[in-house]
């Protein structure tokens, strides 16, 4: 091939230099082309990326959930948070964050979300530093708890690298509460506790458990060793200096020794709670709650408004001395009871029946407003430790008569729950106690363990007289009864004297009673006499009287009394509830109440069909009647001239007599004249006016407005419906099985 010459090879690449030219060109058009294209597609995807949540938007708001502002969904997602739910792994802040982006969005701008925190074991250290990181610098409130499974050595290591962690973040704990299964794991926490100024400086809420029954100290002797110094310095009279600028105002310990708690923690609180469970054995290893360290460690609680005692019995190791400074027991020391004058609620659970009036003996709790107390029946065996305490149970109960002046009065009690096993306990825990003031009273008669097991026949026990379980029966301010798991006895007059010591009751609650048609008979009685005014006077007009309410006057041109229809207990009464009773039916509940809910028709109707019921009144006429008001007998005066004469305390059947009566004179009714010479009739004494008060309440009762039936068989819910129209505003039925 022959050699191409400069000129050549110069000539075919000026032609490829065009062409070049001409590709380049070319390239930039198409990169022009492109580029637009993209331009297009770009803004293409920009209108299909708006269009799609639009879309969403639209598609989001067919749920009524997505019409709430943010600032409304967070305070939703906040009463999440602040329920307590059973599971302790379920974190409600983490859930809401994973619903949806608005959602996510939400919450991890909300720090009060991430405020609550539990854990259960430390083997997830990156879920604690995340909710301590989202919850910023808000108060938190903090709970940990020791798995179940956990090796002492590994529950130990776990607590401590926990509080390790958590150092810097408690000092905006609100509320923090530490359980472990061994007492050697919670000793980590007192190092912190006892600077708590400096690591707990806005600590409202406190928890200190060990949940293992009956602890052992063994491995921290320190801590038992604690309390027994600060007793030694209490008894020596030693002053302890305790600030009172502590924010603590809740409390509760579980198996955890008192004076661990430094004095100045306690200064200022509120609530306490306590569980220390029966020990088996007495053990030096052991902590057991004793009533003299009780005593004590209240003293530095003045502000103290609520004591709850779970499953607790201090031992007994003091007593409350008599007037004459004497003890019933010799062996145990005595001891003033502990001032609290803000306490207003004692809550305690598992008691024996002795033990109730050893330990309210101890504690002057004038201000006390409600007592709850759940009496255990005493069992066949004791445990050991409760030997002397039983015997001293014992010997308080042999020198009661020496002792019952001693009684505890509660003047401001208005609420009062006792729950036992059996009316034995029912009329032995309250016979030293007297509660002039109560307004709301709870029986319940516990089922027992043995009364459960299978094959086993249990009888509900027969609900005590009020003279049997109170000091004073007379309860002239209770307006709520609640009785459950009783039988209502049927003997002559039992039921008129539980409602004639209970006059101003409004509300009757039964729950899972039998014998409730024997109640129902006594709310529906009715009786026929006359409203006794407060006086009368006599004028040239005929004679006038006063009904007591102001002033009002009336004239009556043919007798001083006219005569009326009304019930004979309970003339208050608004409310009925009904749980689990098996014999109450509608027909018994209805006539309760037409008696109490008479419209002026039926009024009108029911008293001409009462006047027919007599005899020689023509035309159904409504006889006249006159009373001696000095001895409360009246006459009935027919049409025919006849006269009969009728007594309205005997209508009334039984009548409840007071236990003590006060000295006073007979009392005689007396005319007096006054300044313009009108002759009037004057009830001298208040206790007349008392009376006929209530006699003017017993003509006039309130309207039964309340009926709550559940779970009553022999009441469909149609028939619950039909009291509706006798007037009753409230009516509630749930289920009849």
């Amino acid at each position: 091939m022959a050699r191409k010459t400069r000129s050549s090879i110069n000539a075919d690449i000026d032609v490829l230099s065009a062409q070049i030219q001409t590709y380049k060109r070319r390239e930039e058009e198409f990169q022009r082309l492109i580029d637009d294209l993209q331009k297009l597609k770009d803004e293409v995807t920009e209108e299909r990326s708006a269009a799609e949540a639009q879309r969403k938007e639209l598609e989001a708001l067919k749920e009524p959930i997505n019409w709430l502002p943010p600032e409304l969904l967070a305070q939703i997602f906040g009463e999440l948070v602040d329920m307590d739910h059973k599971e302790v792994n379920y974190r409600p802040a983490m859930v809401v964050s994973q619903v949806c982006d608005k959602w996510r969005t939400i919450a991890i701008s909300s720090p009060s979300l991430w405020r609550r925190f539990f854990l259960r074991g430390f083997g997830q250290p990156g879920i604690f530093k995340l909710y301590m990181t989202r919850s910023a610098n808000v108060p938190i409130d903090l709970d940990y708890r020791s798995n179940s499974d956990d090796m002492p050595t590994k529950e130990m290591m776990e607590v401590a690298a926990y509080l390790s962690k958590s150092l810097k973040h408690i000092r905006r704990a609100a509320s923090f509460s530490l359980q472990c299964k061994s007492a050697p794991a919670l000793s980590y926490i007192f190092p912190p506790i006892n600077d708590h100024l400096k690591n707990f400086p806005i600590l409202r809420s406190l928890n200190l458990s060990i949940t293992t029954q009956s602890p052992v100290f063994s491995e921290v002797p320190h801590i038992l060793e604690k309390e027994k110094d600060i007793i030694i310095e209490l008894d020596a009279g030693s002053k302890v200096y305790v600030q009172n600028n502590s924010p603590l105002t809740r409390l509760r310990l579980e198996e955890v020794p008192l004076f661990s708690i430094p004095l100045t923690l306690i200064a200022n609180l509120r609530f306490l709670e306590l569980s220390f469970s029966p020990k088996a054995t007495q053990s030096v290893d052991h902590y057991h709650l004793k009533m003299s360290s009780l005593c004590r460690f209240l003293t530095f609680t003045p502000f103290l408004e609520e004591l709850t005692l779970a499953n607790t019995v201090p031992d007994f190791d003091v007593s409350s001395p008599a007037s004459d400074g004497s003890t019933a027991d010799n062996s145990v020391t005595g001891m003033k009871p502990v001032k609290l004058n803000h306490l207003k609620t004692i809550d305690w659970t598992w008691p024996y029946t002795g033990d109730v009036f050893r330990f309210l003996s101890l504690i002057d709790a004038p201000a006390l407003e409600k007592l709850d107390l759940w009496v255990e029946d005493l069992p066949q065996k004791r445990p050991e430790p409760y030997h002397h305490a039983w015997r001293n149970a014992q010997i308080l109960s042999s020198l009661q008569d020496k002792y019952l002046c001693d009684a505890i009065t509660y003047p401001a009690l208005r609420d009062l729950s006792l729950q036992c096993a059996g009316d034995d306990s029912t009329t032995s825990v309250l016979r030293k106690f007297a509660f002039p003031a109560l307004e709301k009273v709870a029986f319940t008669n516990v089922v027992t363990a043995h009364a459960e097991r299978p094959g086993a026949t249990h009888h509900l026990p027969y609900f005590p007289r009020l003279e049997s379980i109170f000091r004073d029966p007379r309860l002239p301010n209770l307006t709520h009864l609640t009785l459950s798991h009783f039988k209502i006895s049927s003997e002559p007059g039992r039921v008129e004297a539980l409602f004639g010591y209970t006059p101003f009751l409004t509300s009757l609650s039964l729950e899972a009673c039998t014998g409730v048609e024997r109640l129902m008979e006594a709310l529906k009685k009715q009786y026929v006499g006359a409203i006794s005014p407060l006086f009368c006077r006599e004028s040239t007009s005929g004679v006038i009287w006063n009904d007591g309410r102001g002033g009002n006057e009336s004239l009556v041109e043919d007798a001083r009394l006219r005569p009326q229809r009304g019930v004979k207990v309970c003339p208050r009464l608004e409310a009925l509830s009904f749980w689990g009773c098996q014999d109450v039916d509608l027909t018994s509940i209805r006539a309760v109440v037409i008696s109490r809910n008479r419209s002026v028709t039926e009024s009108s109707a029911a008293d001409s069909r009462t006047s027919n019921g007599m005899a020689g009144t023509p035309n159904g006429a409504i006889p006249s009647v006159t009373r001696n008001l000095r001895d409360g007998n009246a006459s009935v005066t027919d049409g025919h001239g006849h006269t009969t004469s009728t007594t309205e305390d005997g209508q009334m059947e039984r009548k409840i007599k007071p236990l003590r009566k006060s000295r006073h004179h007979p009392v005689e009714s007396c005319l007096t004249s006054s300044a313009d010479g009108i002759k009037e009739l004057v009830a001298p004494s208040t206790n007349i006016a008392s009376s006929i008060i209530a006699r003017q309440e017993a003509f006039r009762p309130a309207n039964i407005i309340y009926l709550r039936m559940v779970n009553c068989p022999l009441i469909s819910k149609e028939e619950a419906a039909s009291l509706r129209d006798l007037g009753v505003v409230d009516v509630i039925w749930a289920g009849s099985a």
